[in-house]
Order: structure tokens, then sequence, then C-alpha cells
């Protein structure tokens, strides 16, 4: 046995590996231990949005509160009001199945007692990567009608865009398949078969088919077709064809959408609504924006005696903390008799004062 005094006292264990001199040892790594994901796992999100609004221009003989393109406003009305809240389930069932329920409170929906009514909005199984890039949806769907054009609009607390705002369902109950044709995300597609009913019950046979081709070919340009389709009986059927597109500067972003429906009748003439839509929205500030937009509405292109209505809207966003904005604005209507028809006598504008938060995001 070699005396103590032979081996130095911080000597290595024989076999093991000396740095040279001067050189920091380097600790031996640590482990990695896989764990699978812990599921099911839940989010909880959800937002809303209402006014202090004021009508300075409408008609003394209308009970409207909003200018939603069905006629004049109240010219006598004022307060205030929630337009939307949104509460939102999001629960991921494994990496490949989630699911998704959201209750929506609308300020037009009302009880039979005539209080704020509260509806399913959103109710649906997500399976990912069914095909490769692809996911499918079934269930109460969003629609692929407004889906991109509105997040790039980002004002949906201000208004609707325009195919929205004319009636076009937001959520429909049926089937989605939805992904990208290629590696890169740059084309994009959404396909849904659906009761085109809404959020009601379906009565009858026929059902709406709904397609949307989004373009990101080149950065910062989107761009998406859209078209729509329900067979009636006795051939009443109706045909929705939409194109937006948007381009997003490093501080400013404007964007545009056409919208052109026919309806088929065996009972009326055909009718044909057609709009336009342009807006724009500006962040010079991390806490401070601006944005602006103008529509024109034809209700019945091929009908020489309407009335066309152009919207307009303007304002200012303020986001004095992270996900809470309040947001003056301004929005107007204009009437415009064609032919024979009247227009209301007196033109909307409505002041708001808009306030939005999210108490939680998806």
């Amino acid at each position: 046995m070699a005396d103590s005094q032979d081996v130095p006292q911080n000597a290595p264990p024989t076999g093991a590996q000396t740095a040279p001199e001067g050189t920091p040892l380097t600790p031996p790594p640590v482990p990695v231990i896989q764990t699978e994901p812990d599921y099911p796992r839940g989010r909880i999100s959800g937002y809303m949005f209402g006014d202090a609004y004021y009508n300075v221009n409408g008609s003394s003989d209308s009970t409207r509160v909003n200018l939603d393109g069905n006629g004049p406003i109240g010219k006598t009305l004022d307060g205030f009001q929630i337009r939307r809240a949104y509460f939102q389930l999001d629960n991921d069932l494994s990496v490949k199945y989630s699911t998704r329920f959201r209750l929506e409170m609308d300020g037009k929906e009302l009880t039979s007692g005539g209080k704020l009514g509260v509806f399913v909005k959103n109710a649906y199984l997500q399976v990912r990567s069914l095909i490769p890039r692809g996911n499918f949806f079934f269930g109460e769907i969003t629609t692929p009608t407004f889906e991109n054009s509105e997040e790039f609009w980002q004002y949906r607390s201000i208004e609707k865009t325009i195919v929205d705002f004319r009636g076009t369902p937001s959520s429909d109950l049926g089937v989605e398949l939805k992904g990208f044709a290629d590696p890169d995300h740059k084309i994009g597609y959404s396909a849904m078969i659906g009761n085109g009913q809404g959020q009601k019950p379906e009565n009858n046979r026929n059902k709406r088919l709904y397609f949307a081709l989004p373009l990101n070919l080149v950065r910062d340009l989107k761009i998406e077709p859209y078209a729509d389709y329900e067979h009636g009986l006795n051939g009443a059927d109706k045909a929705l064809y939409k194109l937006f597109a948007g381009y997003e500067f490093k501080k400013v972003a404007i964007g545009a959408e056409v919208m052109d429906q026919v309806i088929h009748s065996r009972t009326v003439p055909n009718s044909e609504p057609r709009g336009f839509s342009s807006f724009a929205r500006m962040t010079p500030s991390p806490t401070l924006g601006a944005f602006a937009r103008y529509d024109r509405w034809e209700p019945n292109k091929r009908a020489a005696n309407r009335v066309d209505q152009d919207l307009m809207i303007g304002g200012l966003d303020w986001q004095p903390y992270k996900d809470v904005h309040v947001m003056p604005n301004v929005e107007a209507t204009k009437y415009r008799a064609k032919g024979t028809a009247t227009a209301p006598a007196h033109d909307d504008l409505q002041a708001r004062v808009t306030f939005y938060y999210r108490f939680s995001k998806p």
C-alpha cells in the first residue's frame, strides 16, 4: 500500500481525466429527464368591450341605439352599453385533440325579459394534423368568411368588417378542414360545410359551402379570395364572393375588401348586394394608435331605385396598460337615394368612447 505522503490530497480519482493547467474544469452535464406533457390542460380567456355613447344626429322617431345598416339611429339616445363579452374555455385533451367552448354576451341579444342574453358562440373539437399541415374541426365553428380580414383590421371592438356588418354569420354548425398547402405556410386554405343557420338549429336539407384561400406569397402582403354558396329550393340559391388585401408597413397598415352576393329567387326578382371597404391603422407609439375606415354599400345594385349607404369611422386608441384600450371615436352613416327611392331625412352620427380589455389570452 502506498504511503499517504506519496499521493497529493486533491488528486483526482484513478482514471479520471484532468484538464491542462490553467483550464477551468467543466462540470458533467445534467441528465435530461423526458416527461409526458400534463394532459388535459385548460385555459380560460375572454374580453369585453362597450361604450359611453352620444347620438349626435339621427331620427327622433327611431329607438335604434347603434349604426347597423338597418335604418337611422335615435337622435335622442345616449348612455352606456356593453356591446360584447366573451368567456372562453380551451382544453387540450392531448397533443392531437383539443376543444373550445365560447359564450358570448351581445348587447342586441336579449332574453324574454329584455335583459342582456348569453348564447353559445363556439363549441367544437379540433383534431390537429389530421392530414399533413391540416387540422379538422367539428361543431359550432368560426366561419372563414371574415376571420382573417377581421384579424388584420384589429378593431372589431369599434366595428365589424363589412361582410359581418351586413349580416353574414360569424359561426356555423358543421365541419371544417383548415391548414396550409406548403411547408412554408404561404398558401393557406379553409374549406367548410355548415348548416348556414349561424347559431340556430338547421331547418332545411340545404347546406352552406365555404372556401377561403389566404395567401402570403410576399412578405407583409396578405391576399385572400373567398366564396361561399348555399343551394335553396326551386333554384333559390345564393353565392357570396369576396376579396381581401392588406399590407403591413412598420407602423402603418392599409387594407381593403370588396364583396358581391348574388341571390336567386323564384318569387321575387334576383338581387345583388355589393360593398367595398377600405381602412387604415397606425401605431406611432406603443401606447397610442389611430384608425380610419370608409365603406360604400349598395343593398341591390340591380335595382334602379334604392338607398345606398356610406359608413365612415375614425378614432384614436390609447393603451394605458397592456390589453386595456380607451378609444374615443366617431361613426357616421350617409344615405344616398337612387332613382325614385327616398332616403332618411337625417344622416347618422354617433360619438363614443369605447373601452376594451382582455382578462386573459387563449
